[in-house]
């Protein structure tokens, strides 16, 4: 069991996927990702890619995201991401995008904030598929977003599209964070 640790929904349960297909995002690390992001993300508009359970998105919305867009095509995760959605009572501002990255990125724009947990395995066996998901969340988010990518220890970011660079990188176990800012433009989401 999972729970949404700060924020109007703050102690609410979330149920992870069965399986080992999702790697659900721990609680210590969802904590230190807002320490670092700010805790209040009022009036901001955030994706959660690879959404797995939705942890993120549902933490982005208890600290004030005005719509959180989760996007996950697994079938394995999608029964869990429902029940997570409907034991908060469904709110609007939570929009489930059950297909494909690829068809979903492209119709936002202006995003503050894209969050993307992809399979770890995509790093060696399918760095395509990190690379347009990288691409493609470039092109929807805002001047002054932010992106986020969760990979493990021993896997590096392939390189970046032009415009893109990586501004920080942080530690948590055996898996990492990076934050990637668009060039030129001042981070609307700073660290705090």
């Amino acid at each position: 069991m999972m729970r949404i640790i700060a924020g109007s929904m703050k102690g609410r349960r979330l149920i992870a996927p069965p399986g080992l297909e999702t790697r659900p995002l721990p609680d210590r690390i969802k904590q230190s990702l807002f320490d670092w992001l700010g805790q209040d993300l009022s009036g901001r508009s955030v994706a959660d890619v690879c959404a797995g359970s939705g942890a993120f998105g549902c933490e982005a919305l208890s600290r004030g995201a005005e719509i959180v867009h989760l996007i996950e095509p697994g079938r394995h995760a999608q029964s869990a991401l429902r029940a997570n959605l409907l034991s908060l009572g469904n709110p609007p501002q939570l929009v489930l995008h059950p297909r494909p990255f690829q068809s979903v990125l492209p119709s936002l724009r202006g995003l503050d904030l894209v969050f993307c947990d992809p399979p770890f395995p995509w790093f060696q066996e399918e760095p395509q598929t990190l690379i347009e998901l990288i691409a493609l969340a470039k092109g929807s988010v805002a001047r002054g977003g932010a992106i986020l990518v969760r990979g493990e220890r021993g896997q590096e970011l392939p390189t970046l599209p032009f415009g893109l660079r990586q501004e920080e990188k942080r530690l948590y176990g055996r898996s990492w964070v990076a934050r990637l800012v668009l060039t030129g433009g001042d981070a609307a989401l700073r660290p705090a």
